[in-house]
Parts: C-alpha cells; sequence; structure tokens
C-alpha cells in the first residue's frame, strides 16, 4: 500500500501534466485510504472541475477544507508547468482575500517572469509591505531582544538553565526574521518600484 504523500505526489504529476484520467484516479485511491483528507477532495475538485465536471467539483470543494490556502498551494506547484492556471488560481485566492500579500506578491512575480511588467506592477501596487514588515520583523525583533533581556537578567540571577532556553529562543526568532525579512523587504522594494 502507498503512502498518501506518495499518491499526493503521483496524483499532482499527473495532474501537472494534464494527465486527469490518471490523476483521478489516484485522487480516488487516495480518498479510500483516508476520506477525510482535506487536501485530496480539493484535488479531486479541480480534476473534475478541469473534465467539465463543475456541479461535482463545488460537493468535494466543500470537503476541502479553508479553499483559498489550497488554491494558493496549488497556484505555487504548477506556476512553473502552467503560467497561466496558476494565474487564474492566484485570482481565486484573491477573489476570497483581496488583502493577501503572498497572492499579490507571487502573481506580480509570476507576471515578471512572464514579461508581462504592466500586469506585474498592477499586483505590486496592491501590496501592503508595511503589515508584512510588522508580522516578520518588527514583531519577532521584538520578542527577540525581550528573550535575550530576560535571558540575560536570568543569568545575573543564577538561573542558568531558563537562561539557556531565553537564548536558544532568541536565537530560533533571529532566524525566523532572518527567513521572513527578505520576502516583507522585497514587497517593500516592488511596491515601492510600482507606484
Amino acid at each position: 500500500m502507498q503512502s498518501i504523500g506518495d499518491l499526493l505526489e503521483k496524483t499532482l504529476d499527473h495532474f501537472e501534466r494534464k494527465e486527469y484520467v490518471q490523476a483521478e484516479k489516484l485522487v480516488d485511491e487516495l480518498l479510500s485510504i483516508n476520506p477525510d483528507f482535506h487536501r485530496g477532495w480539493f484535488l479531486k475538485g479541480v480534476i473534475l472541475e478541469e473534465t467539465g465536471r463543475a456541479a461535482e467539483a463545488d460537493a468535494c470543494y466543500k470537503k476541502g477544507g479553508n479553499i483559498f490556502s489550497m488554491w494558493f498551494r496549488l497556484a505555487l506547484q504548477i506556476q512553473e508547468s502552467d503560467r497561466e492556471k496558476a494565474l487564474l488560481y492566484y485570482d481565486r485566492v484573491l477573489e476570497g482575500d483581496r488583502n493577501n500579500n503572498m497572492a499579490w506578491f507571487n502573481k506580480g512575480l509570476l507576471y515578471e517572469s512572464m514579461g508581462r511588467h504592466k500586469e506585474a506592477g498592477e499586483c505590486f501596487r496592491n501590496l501592503s509591505p508595511v503589515r508584512e514588515i510588522l508580522s516578520r520583523i518588527v514583531i519577532p525583533l521584538g520578542f527577540m531582544i525581550i528573550l535575550v533581556g530576560g535571558g540575560v537578567a536570568m543569568f545575573q540571577r543564577g538561573e542558568r538553565a531558563l537562561s539557556s532556553l531565553s537564548a536558544l529562543a532568541a536565537v530560533f526568532c533571529f532566524f525566523w526574521m532572518k527567513r521572513d525579512a527578505g520576502t516583507a523587504l522585497k514587497m517593500l522594494m516592488k511596491k515601492n518600484k510600482n507606484k
């Protein structure tokens, strides 16, 4: 018996190659193993929609959990193999959440990679980088400063174990901020460039 992860990867592989019959067979197998697998129901809905069975697809989408995050993940998954379809999926995300910075950003980058700079600029103008800078840089930095300050105070009082945990948490915050800060800064640069 194949694992759910293997079946999902094979299903996505067939989907990307537009081999919908094979993809549907695999997703049905996946759902027979785990009937509560949201991503499987979502993917089955997409396959049904692609093969002209929209009414059946809607029933699957209802079982698919957070549909907008699923559209986003699928857009990211296929943006190299089917750019136009990925753009459509980013649009579906944005229909449900016009303030989704990651969808605007990725859609803009995709347009940019396609040489469609006017559309890319429109996407970048919709960004709200201040919100991203707050959540990806300012808050983790503030939390890291608090952890370092608390760790120093605990070390001075002789509480070495708690001080070590605080230092470890501060290092984690640093890497968290380092990972996410680049995206926020790129958003800010793209927004400023396309005013």
